[in-house]
């Protein structure tokens, strides 16, 4: 065992990090707040190699007209995964380089006394110059380095949740290398790869070393088609899932949704939504459960997101044609939209101006005047249709 390999080291936060010698001779550093290394004991560059070089962008070299390669990272930690692809891209013939943009989320960033345990650069294949610019500037929220004449790398200290709910980017791969779901549950979850399914162009991928069931089902139920491929030394198997190319995701289900049109007056209620890190006005209302009808369905919604009950009325709409889920392509839509009155004053906490969210919720309601409502105003095309059947019903012009 290397002397190193009992030297504690301290990150920014404090946490004990110690530098571990994996079994192909590569290093690794064991986080003691996670109780995880940050990569595999079987092997380091090994696993590194195997689950986001090899399926991830190995793979996506091979795609057709890949002139760009965009790669967002999630946990840079040690920064192995961004140098191997850095050396496996210098390695490209000139004809085969496509331009590379890197960009990788981490929050707290090591610094050089922790890094100093490891041997990074042999490890990865790159000069001791490209870790120390990898790595510099450990405190800066924005850090940017030009890898040769065709690349650049950013390290941002956003957290994926920030970064997925500002960014205006799309990527064509995603290294989700964040700790494992037992330690950080809350980045494996089904909301958590709706935003990774936006971010993507369609037909790119993310790769991860996790093949938990639920991880994949998760990714399916945000509307990646999964791989199970064959894992790394000491894994099983490990998972690529691709964003479908538009329209071609194969449908697995019905999603019957019920929506209300509450009227105060010449006033409707409208819904302003955080969803999957998107902003989304809409109409209230949600998905039918199972062993309730569509009425009960309005009912139950209404008390949920007003926390006070509803009369519903008649069914003003319903979507007559196939809509294909915005969220979950694999799913087709049924909507069903219901007139519906207050069976009491209003006692629910409305917004004056849209997205006008409180602290700690992802839903804010308002009131417009529906004379004067502009359709266009409303994300979904199912809710804009809604909106004109339910002022032919009322007769407003």
């Amino acid at each position: 065992m290397d002397s190193r390999d009992s030297d504690e080291t301290h990150g920014p936060s404090g946490e004990v990090l110690v530098p571990e010698r994996t079994e192909d001779g590569s290093y690794t550093l064991r986080s003691a707040r996670f109780g995880q290394a940050y990569h595999s004991r079987h092997g380091a560059v090994t696993e590194s190699l195997h689950v986001f070089l090899g399926a991830g962008f190995q793979h996506r070299l091979n795609a057709p007209g890949a002139l760009r390669i965009r790669i967002l990272e999630l946990g840079l930690g040690t920064g192995l995964n961004a140098l191997l692809t850095l050396a496996t891209w210098r390695k490209l013939p000139e004809a085969r380089q496509p331009q590379l943009e890197y960009i990788a989320l981490e929050p707290i960033p090591l610094d050089g006394r922790v890094l100093s345990g490891l041997e990074l650069a042999s490890d990865a294949g790159v000069q001791q110059s490209d870790v120390d610019a990898l790595h510099a500037r450990p405190g800066a929220p924005h850090h940017q380095v030009a890898w040769d004449q065709q690349g650049r790398f950013t390290r941002l200290s956003d957290d994926w949740q920030a970064f997925a709910a500002a960014t205006d980017l799309s990527f064509d791969l995603i290294y989700y290398d964040a700790f494992a779901p037992d330690s950080q549950p809350e980045l494996w979850s089904e909301d958590r790869f709706k935003e990774a399914f936006l971010l993507l162009e369609a037909g790119g991928a993310l790769v991860t070393y996790c093949a938990k069931g639920s991880v994949r089902r998760a990714l399916e139920a945000a509307g990646f088609i999964t791989e199970r491929l064959p894992g790394p030394p000491g894994k099983r198997e490990m998972l690529r899932a691709t964003k479908p190319v538009d329209g071609l995701a194969p449908l697995k289900r019905f999603n019957v949704r019920v929506y209300f049109f509450l009227l105060d007056g010449d006033q409707v209620l409208l819904s302003d939504e955080r969803i999957a890190g998107q902003s989304c006005t809409k109409w209230p209302g949600g998905g039918l459960e199972f062993g309730e009808g569509p009425l009960e369905c309005v009912c139950r919604e209404a008390m949920e997101e007003l926390g006070q009950s509803i009369e519903p009325g008649a069914l003003v709409h319903a979507t007559g044609g196939f809509v294909r889920s915005a969220w979950r392509p694999d799913e087709q839509v049924l909507c069903h939209y219901y007139l519906a009155k207050l069976s009491a004053p209003a006692r629910f906490p409305t917004a004056d101006s849209p997205m006008d969210f409180s602290e700690g919720r992802g839903q804010s309601l308002r009131w417009v005047h529906l004379q004067t409502f502009d359709e266009q105003g409303l994300t979904f095309a199912t809710d804009r249709e809604a909106c004109s059947a339910l002022k032919a019903h009322l007769g407003i012009q």
